[in-house]
């Protein structure tokens, strides 16, 4: 255990000797109702995850008009996972496919349309890249005072997601 969790994990301990009543144990009492992300807080918080420790995912800082955390899902193929705090809101985002990519596009957005319960916790949508590559990307969003397991979840169900619209979709692709 790291040095500076022990006064957390006292408190945990105290509360967990205690009988359960509803609502009274948070584990991530420090992110909870008013406490915003900030994008360099929640790198520091993914910094410290075993799968970026065991080098699963390798994270970095984009530094630009919007800042943004790129996690390198190494178990999948590199698979990019951008995340940004926006507001109140933190973004989770990947391209899923080029347009260029796609046999029939009418046919791929009807079906895309028409998938929204496939995909739990994520959306598709159209976007236009700076260097004007148009792709389908595929997206989450949360409030930006999510706890971090909250925000973890929510990559994790994107990388779920887009294998299955991968595999789902594939007869579109070229």
């Amino acid at each position: 255990m790291l040095p500076e969790n022990r006064s957390l994990l006292k408190q945990m301990e105290k509360q967990l000797r205690q009988p359960i009543r509803a609502g009274s144990f948070m584990s991530e009492n420090y992110m909870s109702a008013g406490n915003n992300w900030t994008i360099d807080r929640l790198y520091s918080a993914l910094q410290a995850l075993d799968e970026v420790v065991s080098n699963d995912i390798t994270l970095s800082l984009a530094q630009g008009s919007e800042p943004s955390i790129k996690l390198q899902m190494n178990d999948f193929d590199g698979l990019p996972i951008y995340i940004a705090v926006v507001g109140d809101q933190i973004i989770v985002d990947t391209v899923l496919v080029d347009v260029e990519s796609i046999k029939d596009v009418p046919a791929f957005n009807d079906a895309v349309l028409r998938s929204r319960e496939m995909f739990p916790l994520s959306s598709i949508g159209i976007e236009t890249m700076p260097n004007g590559q148009v792709v389908y990307n595929m997206f989450g969003a949360l409030s930006s005072d999510s706890s971090l397991t909250n925000v973890v979840t929510e990559v994790k169900a994107l990388v779920d997601n887009v294998q299955r619209a991968s595999e789902a979709f594939e007869r579109f692709f070229n």
